[in-house]
This record gives C-alpha cells, sequence and structure tokens, in this order.
C-alpha cells in the first residue's frame, strides 16, 4: 500500500497556512520474480580473507524479517532473522583444476576482520594468483542460481627501500610502487591509534588530516602525501605512533562496482553495500563477483 499525504508549507515570517491532510489510498502489486543479489571478494592476500555473501531480493508482499522463538528451559526468546539472506546456498569457486565449497557462518571473526552472514572456505588451500580466472557457481535450493567471473589482478608493490624511516606530522613525502598497464589501484594511509580509535584515548586531534585515500590510474607510479590542513589541534602529548600505507589492487568488476560507478550507482567500502541492479562479473542475477590483492608497509610516526 502507499500512503500519499498532501502537506502545507510554513513560513515563519507571515504565520502558518495550515490545511487538512488529504489521504487517498492506492493498491500497489508487484509480480517481480526473486533474484540472487552476491556479493564475492576472492583475495590474493594472507591477511584479507576470501568470502561470498548471498542474499535475494523480496517481493513487495515480503516482510523483510521472519519473527523466530526459541524455548530454551521454560523460556521463550524471540528474535528476528533476515529473510533476504541465504543461508542453505551451495557455494563452489573453482580456477579450473580445483573446487573450493565455501559454508555459511553468522558469524565469524579474526584479528583483523569480522564477518557476518557470509559465506567462507575453511581450508588453507585458498590461494588466487595474479592473473588466474576464477568463477563461482551459487545455487539454492529453491531453484535460484548466479554464476560469476573474475581475473586476479597482478599484485602490487610500495617501493619500501624509497620510503624514509620515520614520518612527522609536517612533513612531505614521495611514495612510489610499481605501475600497472590495466588495473587501477587505491592508496589507503592512516596512523595506527587512529585507525583503531586509540587516538581517542591521547585526546584526539594529532591522527586528523593523516587518513587520506588516492586511486591511482594505470601507468600511475607516484603520489606526494602530506598531512591535510584540520582545525583539531595536535598539541596532546603522544609518544609513538605508526603511519600504515595500504595498496591495493583490483580487478575490473571490483573497480566498476564500488570505484567508477560509485558515487552514482553504489555506496563505496572495500566490504560495500549492493547497488541498484547493476552486475560485475556476475551472470543470472545482481551483484559483483570480484578480487584484490595488498601490499603494506608502516612507517613509526614522531612528534
Amino acid at each position: 500500500m502507499r500512503f500519499i499525504i498532501i502537506s502545507c508549507l510554513s513560513f515563519t515570517l507571515f504565520g502558518c497556512l495550515s490545511l487538512e491532510p488529504e489521504l487517498e489510498w492506492e493498491d500497489v502489486t508487484s509480480d517481480h520474480d526473486p533474484v540472487l543479489n552476491v556479493f564475492g571478494l576472492l583475495s590474493a592476500d594472507s591477511i584479507l580473507t576470501s568470502f561470498i555473501r548471498v542474499h535475494r531480493t523480496l517481493d513487495m508482499e515480503e516482510a523483510a524479517d521472519s519473527l523466530i522463538r526459541d524455548t530454551i528451559g521454560n523460556n521463550v526468546f524471540i528474535n528476528y532473522t533476515s529473510r533476504f539472506i541465504i543461508r542453505d546456498a551451495e557455494v563452489i569457486v573453482t580456477n579450473g583444476l580445483n573446487e573450493y565449497i565455501f559454508e555459511y557462518t553468522d558469524f565469524s571473526w579474526n584479528e583483523d576482520q569480522v564477518f557476518q552472514g557470509v559465506y567462507l572456505y575453511s581450508g588453507n588451500d585458498l590461494n588466487p594468483q595474479p592473473g588466474e580466472t576464477w568463477t563461482l557457481n551459487v545455487t539454492t535450493p529453491g531453484g535460484l542460481s548466479v554464476t560469476g567471473e573474475t581475473i586476479i589482478p597482478p599484485l602490487p608493490q610500495i617501493s619500501s627501500e624509497e620510503l624514509p624511516d620515520s614520518f612527522q606530522l609536517d612533513q612531505t613525502m614521495e611514495i612510489t610502487w610499481q605501475p600497472m598497464a590495466d588495473n587501477y589501484q587505491i592508496m589507503n594511509i592512516g596512523n595506527y591509534l587512529g585507525y583503531f580509535g586509540y587516538d581517542d584515548y591521547y585526546g584526539g586531534g594529532f591522527s586528523c588530516g593523516l587518513r587520506q585515500e588516492n586511486i591511482i590510474k594505470p601507468e600511475e607510479a607516484s603520489w606526494t602525501y602530506r598531512r591535510d590542513i584540520c582545525d583539531e589541534s595536535n598539541d596532546q602529548e603522544w609518544d609513538e605512533d605508526l603511519l600504515l600505507l595500504n595498496l591495493m589492487s583490483m580487478d575490473n568488476n571490483y573497480f566498476d562496482y564500488f570505484i567508477r560507478f560509485g558515487e552514482v550507482e553504489f555506496s563505496s567500502s572495500t566490504i560495500g553495500e549492493g547497488g541498484s541492479g547493476r552486475s560485475f562479473g556476475i551472470g543470472g542475477g545482481i551483484g559483483v563477483f570480484g578480487s584484490v590483492g595488498i601490499d603494506r608497509h608502516w612507517i613509526p610516526m614522531i612528534p
């Protein structure tokens, strides 16, 4: 049902003109067939974990959540679970030689990442290499299915030997890396205390302007980094911190989904939300199946 309200305008200087709201009810129906919305990421990095997220679109008549009652002893516990999350799909990723079965988990975490409602591979032999073509197959008991394909990007390489041994807040630093012929990269920089929120403990302020992101086009090989000017004071006392450099390469699917159409179509983040119907590397549904590689370096910061 769609609820239409015709409201009024009120002007402070000229008083308020009030109109009784006119209510109209309109029946809205949908013959939409559900499809799968998949976000799959393969990582050629030893720290970032590969994962597949499988959702389905909902009809207009469907509620987004289902009510679940659990009885423990004499107590009844009520909670809600999302209907658009698919928990019983068969998710297989392959490089043409070996198949890797991803299994659903409600919650999983390690030192660097937290996962909720995704499919993960539990083995330790998943090791995508640059230039390899990997495919994805997702099927559900209800008959929905999607396929995907990604080409693993080249591994990025920061020229660490060209970096200074330490970094001061007012310092300018030239960062260089191995340029790529066809793939875009992203350079993310920030301080350790700011990244994990610890600078608030020390009074905050000194990390202001340090966190920056630079989208690197193919063939680009350097970036002059300096702290942005900001209003916050950096007079707080602190003894030590690290400046973290994170260089990530991406395949065309990831770039198109999160960067090329990010401002118009999608909300962008490393493990981001879906789009509005576009598909990159996905067939038979919507979403993205992409891959990334990462190189990292850190520099001691001094006041």
